[in-house]
């Protein structure tokens, strides 16, 4: 087993996980396409029927997901969504987002994603992601940089703000900090940048590392949302942390990630707006 003092993981154990997570995703993925017409907000009446719908189309590749893993690496722990967590012994850690972006997959709309992320004594060390609609599949290990579809990515090099395109996302308890929300993109809009909005955080972030988007920010994630998309924008060159710049770590929720270059640029757009309302 290769582990050197340098990396601080055993690189040919995460190889592997990431080989065997690279061949399962695309066919999941498909899978999941196939099963669209089968949860489609037409045949829902009410917001509860949405609910089970979305928590289908999770369900519906978690099972397999889970049930590959434990067979294939039975001491990994895994954490899932909807399912929670599978631990184990050992020190290598799954999180798993069977499907980000359900509303988007109800809907039929072609922007969600299959996030998974791996752990290593509670560090990022890689990820996939599969976007089923467009059949991307990204992938990045600690330190071997990232790819989507086996070329590499790059995040941006645009330096200005006022030219970027900027992302971020609405989590569900948006109610509860609706001023908080409304004071960010209020933020943004008076820097006069370019916003934009998926609804897909995993997909948002896989943006950035390829350089579609130049930053994106958002608010109460999970580490399901976070983790895999992580290592890809740090090996595609950018940088992502909390809203204080703060290191990241699969726990945090509020995050910021950039091209780098102007990270510290956004971080002083949201300080700022948020000091000026506290003065007043």
């Amino acid at each position: 087993m290769l582990e050197t003092e340098t990396l601080g993981f055993p690189v040919d154990e995460v190889v592997k996980r990431v080989a065997f997570i690279k061949q399962l995703l695309p066919p999941l993925g498909r899978r999941l396409l196939s099963f669209q017409d089968e949860v489609n907000i037409r045949l829902s009446d009410s917001s509860d029927m949405d609910r089970i719908m979305m928590t289908r189309a999770d369900q519906h590749i978690e099972f397999n997901l889970i049930e590959a893993l434990q067979e294939k690496f039975p001491d990994d722990s895994i954490t899932s969504e909807e399912k929670g967590g599978v631990s184990s012994h050992g020190e290598f850690h799954w999180w798993i987002d069977p499907v980000d972006g359900t509303k988007n997959f109800i809907h039929g709309i072609p922007l969600f994603a299959i996030s998974v992320g791996l752990t290593f004594r509670g560090d990022p060390v890689a990820g996939v992601v599969e976007v089923p609609s467009f059949r991307d599949t990204y992938h990045a290990i600690l330190t071997a940089g990232a790819y989507k579809n086996d070329s590499p990515i790059h995040v941006s090099n645009l330096e200005s703000l006022e030219r970027s395109m900027i992302t971020n996302g609405l989590p569900f308890n948006r109610k509860e900090i609706l001023h908080e929300l409304i004071s960010d993109i209020s933020a943004f809009i008076s820097s006069g940048i370019g916003l934009r909005r998926t609804g897909s955080a995993v997909l948002d972030l896989c943006w950035v590392a390829e350089g579609r988007f130049d930053a994106m920010w958002e608010r109460s994630l999970r580490p399901w949302d976070t983790c895999a998309p992580s290592v890809l924008i740090q090996e595609a060159g950018g940088k992502i942390s909390g809203f204080n710049g703060e290191p990241y770590h699969v726990q945090l929720p509020d995050i910021v990630a950039t091209n780098d270059i102007i990270h510290s640029t956004v971080i002083e757009v949201l300080h700022r707006k948020r000091n000026i309302e506290t003065s007043n």
